[in-house]
């Protein structure tokens, strides 16, 4: 190929030019507003939540709200019917701002107008209509399906204080809401009522505020103070009474009682006995105690539930239960009488704690070793009421505290009536192995010289009788008289102021002079008896100023 040759032309290439129209842009931007608006509402829509109701009674969806503090938080959006819980659904949409609420103790309640013993309450929803109150949690994760109030909880979850339960045999006329007194003061209230099927007892949850709940320690006391107590012993008539609020709608009061340690402060969630009054606190004060079993072989007749047993004459515990039947099987293959019996610790000068009752009962195990004996002693001798009496006898035989049923057995011992009736059975056993028969014999014969001796007595007394009567007998005493008038005329005659008596000292006078003046004869005679014959020696002759010479 030469140069001169042409090449073929360039061929175009061609590329189709893309571009979006003008017209698109108003419907994008108005697809995201819209996207953007349904994210906004999706996003403040908040939490949907589910409560669960006895009823539905003032519930509407999409008209009751849901409020704290009287703050609207969310609404209602549906209400369902839960037939198998025999309940209703109640759905429910809280706002952002209020999620952070949401908690496993967060409580839900109807507001609606109430007349209780509280008072009139819920009064502004006449107008406004019912709506649902919302009491912020503080603790726990949000759970599933809250759980609805039918009554309105009497304190806040998140109310600083102190939680406790109480234990009763009985209702005691307590309900929601009724106070709770410290020395007739309210420092809290009744929070919850319920009732234990499986124990049978009554179950009060009482909340005592800050900074009231320092007052309750675990050697306080729990009593109704509902209405007036009234009654009537030697020393007279005596009422208690509460405050107006607990005499018109109930209460319950506590204290430590006198003479009684403030034991440990006491915690949430622990657990007090209430008594019936103040009465049933001195009876039985005392929450912790051992039960025993005792098994007495004599009647128990006048020995009554409630007995006080004591040990040596200091009250320690209760009789609990008197019957054949003890625990879950019968003993009646034994004929001995079992009763069961509470100590309390707390009287022996324990703390009332549940970890003080094994030491309480190590210690009377050992003082059953020592001798520790239960018995039955007379408590009134016009009713006939006996009580439980624990003594320690020196001289009983040795033994130890054993089990029966799950009870520790304490040994017993014959008291009362029964000990004096076996004492004098004794003796007269005694009596009955004398050798009754020489004994009378010689009581026979001592009897006849007794009768001897009354003879011969009686004889002698005749005899004294006819003396006295005799006329010498009887002129004795006037002769007697004159003989001793005589006697006293003459010693009249030697008194200090007679005239003998002065002779007589004056002749005495005379006779010791002269004796003095026969005293240096005496003297020499007894020197030289023949002094009368011859004459004395004469002693040198005393030359003045000079000495003899030898």
């Amino acid at each position: 190929m030469t140069q001169t040759e042409k090449q073929p032309p360039a061929k175009p290439v061609l590329s189709a030019k893309r571009s979006i129209s003008s017209i698109w842009i108003l419907p994008i931007i108005a697809l995201c507003i819209g996207a953007w608006m349904v994210y906004s509402d999706w996003s403040q829509r908040g939490q949907l939540i589910a409560i669960s109701f006895i009823t539905a009674d003032g519930i509407e969806a999409g008209k009751t709200k849901i409020k704290v503090r009287n703050v609207e938080v969310g609404k209602v959006e549906s209400v369902k019917l839960n037939y198998p819980d025999n309940n209703v659904l109640v759905y429910a949409r809280i706002g952002t701002d209020a999620e952070d609420l949401l908690l496993k103790n967060t409580k839900f309640w109807v507001v609606r107008p109430r007349v209780d013993a509280g008072g009139v309450s819920g009064l502004g929803t006449l107008l406004s209509g019912a709506y649902i109150e919302m009491a912020p949690g503080d603790e726990g994760k949000q759970p599933d399906q809250y759980l609805g109030l039918e009554e309105p909880p009497v304190t806040s979850a998140t109310e600083p204080g102190l939680r406790l339960e109480l234990i009763s045999d009985n209702a005691n006329s307590l309900s929601v809401g009724d106070a709770v007194l410290f020395r007739g003061f309210s420092v809290g209230r009744i929070e919850r009522v319920s009732f234990d099927t499986e124990a049978k007892n009554a179950l009060y949850g009482v909340f005592i505020q800050a900074p009231y709940d320092q007052l309750v320690s675990s050697d306080s006391r729990f009593w109704n103070m509902s209405g007036i107590n009234l009654s009537l012993s030697a020393n007279g008539v005596n009422v208690q009474t509460g405050t107006l609020d607990t005499l018109l709608s109930g209460g319950i009061t506590f204290d430590v009682l006198d003479g009684e340690r403030q034991g440990s402060r006491a915690e949430d969630g622990d657990r007090f006995r209430l008594y019936a009054d103040f009465s049933s606190v001195k009876e039985r004060p005392y929450a912790y105690f051992n039960e025993y079993l005792l098994l007495f072989d004599q009647s128990v007749r006048g020995l009554v539930v409630g007995a006080p047993v004591e040990f040596r004459g200091v009250r320690v515990g209760t009789v609990e239960h008197i019957s054949f039947r003890v625990g879950e099987s019968s003993v009646i293959s034994d004929p001995r009488i079992p009763v069961v019996i509470r100590l309390e610790p707390g009287r022996f000068g324990y703390q009332d704690e549940e970890s003080i009752l094994e030491d309480a009962h190590d210690q009377l195990s050992s003082w059953v070793t020592r001798g520790m004996r239960a018995s039955l002693k007379s408590g009134n001798l016009v009713t006939g009421s006996l009580y439980v009496d624990l003594d320690i006898y020196p001289d009983a035989t040795e033994d130890q505290v054993t089990h029966m049923d799950g009870y520790p057995v304490i040994p017993t011992a014959a008291g009362g009536f029964v000990q004096l009736e076996n004492k004098l059975i004794s003796v007269l056993s005694k009596i009955e192995q004398l050798k009754v028969e020489p004994l009378i014999g010689k009581l026979d014969s001592m009897v006849a010289s007794s009768e001897t001796a009354i003879v011969q007595l009686e004889q002698t007394l005749r005899e004294i009788e006819s003396l006295a009567k005799n006329e010498n007998t009887v002129a004795l005493p006037a002769e007697l008289k004159n003989t001793l008038k005589e006697i006293r005329l003459a010693a009249q005659g030697v008194s200090p102021d007679s005239r003998l008596y002065v002779e007589m000292n004056r002749s005495l006078e005379t006779l010791q002079q002269t004796l003095d003046r026969l005293q240096p004869i005496l003297k020499t005679l007894d020197e030289k008896p023949n002094a009368l014959i011859f004459d004395a020696d004469k002693g040198p002759d005393i030359i003045p100023g000079g000495q003899h010479d030898h």
